[in-house]
């Protein structure tokens, strides 16, 4: 077998080896994340109108609003309730469905004497175009899960 023959050998397998490297090498490296799961919410639900509940086998996540006539600038407190969802933490993401709104997010506290209660205050941020569709998003931690429901609803 020539030199010449060796070396091209060589080149391929090397090439070989750095491909299967850069595909495989990265995802080992990932850091373990939690598992995250969607629950799903109920259709033509609005919290401007009711208490909404989003679920998923025996878990569920219901969310409501008061005052329900969400308007920006105006303190909003959001009661969260967990079935079969034991939370070490619950936090309140309020985000543009539409237009990105800036980070508005809350870390919702267990309220006294109701398990699987769990509350917070926040507002929404001033839009200028008047109206517009607005997504709570609501993580429940549990162990090394996060459960998550999205919430839908419009506001001026």
């Amino acid at each position: 077998m020539s030199n010449r023959l060796i070396q091209y050998a060589f080149i391929c397998l090397l090439a070989l080896g750095l491909g299967i490297a850069v595909v495989w090498l990265p995802e080992q490296l990932k850091p373990q994340t939690p598992e995250n799961q969607l629950l799903l919410t109920e259709s033509g639900c609005s919290v401007k109108e009711s208490t909404c509940s989003a679920t998923l086998d025996n878990q569920s996540i219901s969310v409501a609003v008061n005052p329900q006539a969400i308007r920006s600038t105006i303190p909003l407190t959001f009661t969260i309730q967990l079935d079969g969802i034991d939370a070490d933490a619950v936090n309140l993401s309020l985000e543009g469905v539409d237009m990105f709104m800036g980070l508005n997010q809350t870390q919702l506290s267990p309220v006294q004497d109701k398990p699987g209660f769990w509350r917070g205050v926040t507002e929404i941020a001033i839009c200028t175009t008047g109206e517009m569709m607005w997504r709570a998003r609501v993580i429940a931690q549990q162990d090394q899960q996060q459960l998550e429901a999205h919430f839908d609803f419009s506001a001026k």
